[in-house]
């Protein structure tokens, strides 16, 4: 294969691996209570959008996971003190095959969604809850 000819198939390959590259679109969660899968680093699904008027919102997360998980749901623009973001709230921890709920109060705004227990957000268990205006 000549070199001009290997050219054009490259670009098409490359574009078609971009293709699924990025944060996956925000899935529109009717009504009040979101439903959540835990996985180990995991949290399905990973990006959410609610409307106010479906508040409070009640945080329904299924561990599905070997490990021991939660959810909170922390302030992107609020800090502590100490720098730490704000959790407006949030699941208590649940062990494999355990289910956790709780409410959330929240404002218009973007929020992320992070499994608190040891490094799990950095290995990938968060996401992000935005509150449609």
């Amino acid at each position: 294969m000549s070199r001009l000819r290997a050219t054009p198939l490259l670009a098409l390959l490359a574009l078609a691996a971009l293709g699924g590259c990025g944060e996956p679109a925000a899935v529109d969660v009717e009504g009040a209570t979101l439903e959540l899968v835990l996985d180990d680093y995991r949290i399905t699904p990973q990006n959410v959008r609610v409307r106010p008027g479906d508040l409070p919102l009640r945080i329904v997360a299924h561990n599905e996971g070997r490990l021991t998980h939660n959810v909170k749901v922390q302030s992107l623009t609020e800090t502590d003190s100490e720098g730490t973001a704000i959790a407006h709230g949030g699941t208590e921890s649940g062990r494999p095959g355990e289910t956790k709920t709780a409410s959330v109060e929240l404002k218009p705004g973007t929020y992320r969604l992070v499994c608190t227990l040891g490094n799990h957000d950095n290995l990938g268990q968060y996401g992000e809850l935005i509150v449609e205006e």
